[in-house]
């Protein structure tokens, strides 16, 4: 019997304050490549500032659903991780 168990996570926008636009700017892992819990993933811009987010959990990238370039909110899921547990 497999005890592996692969589950799906969303790699969400968290909510970035008061800002009007927010600009997926650079991704800096790609569909395939494995992520660690609190690595940097995507880079995104705010008319103030430029913030990193970071993976939640650990897994691989599986796919990106917000290409740079792209004008995002807060709430919104940027890409999917497939999570391995045992």
């Amino acid at each position: 019997m497999d005890n592996n168990i692969n589950t799906k996570s969303e790699l969400v926008l968290p909510d970035l304050g008061d800002v009007k636009r927010i600009q997926v700017i650079e991704w800096l892992k790609q569909p395939g490549e494995i992520v660690a819990t609190g690595e940097a993933v995507v880079e995104v811009e705010t008319e103030k500032t430029t913030f990193v987010i970071e993976a939640e959990q650990g897994g691989e990238l599986t796919q990106i659903l917000v290409p740079a370039g792209s004008m995002v909110k807060s709430g919104d899921v940027l890409a999917k991780i497939t999570l391995t547990t045992s």
